[in-house]
């Protein structure tokens, strides 16, 4: 079965598969998950084509190998191997959201001053991520005609990002301050 790249490279490569999936298959476990080999061929007219069978006069430009889809029950069959995919990390904002108390309950001046302590931690965080953000990343300049480089819009919206984070945490900061002031 051949296949020409008129539509994407993922349904070409699944309608390969699918049609290496609907032959009669053996009934031996081992032969039901073995893979499917498929060749992104280039043609001398320059046109690509995905096809199961090294083609004449093709050049093979990369070999993709399938696993067959699984059969049978799903919540008991092992999966493949997984995609080999690097482990990344981001840190996420955590707000702390001061307690509420019960209507007619009053917060202590211990609780409003430890809410105070905390603003004051976040505040001094965020201006030194401001700080340490001056510095570009890669990918925030842009290369001028003359040989120097200029920096990007990407640059410019961290660094309104960094201000915003700045000018919340001194929001929360005079909250926080206001609402120990009116327990004093």
């Amino acid at each position: 079965m051949q296949t020409s790249l008129f539509l994407s490279r993922a349904a070409a490569i699944a309608a390969l598969v699918h049609a290496a999936t609907a032959c009669p298959q053996p009934a031996a476990p081992e032969a039901s998950r073995a893979t499917t080999t498929i060749y992104r061929q280039v043609m001398p007219d320059g046109q690509i084509v995905y096809s199961d069978k090294m083609l004449k006069g093709a050049r093979v430009d990369e070999t993709i190998a399938m696993e067959h889809p699984i059969k049978g029950n799903l919540w008991t069959t092992e999966s493949g191997t997984r995609p080999l995919v690097a482990p990344r990390s981001t840190s996420t904002p955590v707000n702390k959201v001061a307690s509420i108390p019960a209507p007619g309950e009053k917060r202590s001046l211990d609780a409003a001053t430890s809410d105070v302590i905390h603003a004051e931690m976040l505040l001094e965080d965020a201006k030194k991520r401001q700080e340490a953000g001056v510095t570009p990343l890669p990918g925030e300049r842009t290369g001028n005609s003359g040989g120097g480089s200029r920096l990007n819009e990407a640059y410019h919206a961290r660094q309104q990002a960094l201000a915003n984070d700045v000018a919340t945490a001194e929001a929360a900061l005079k909250k926080a301050i206001a609402n120990r002031d009116a327990l004093r």
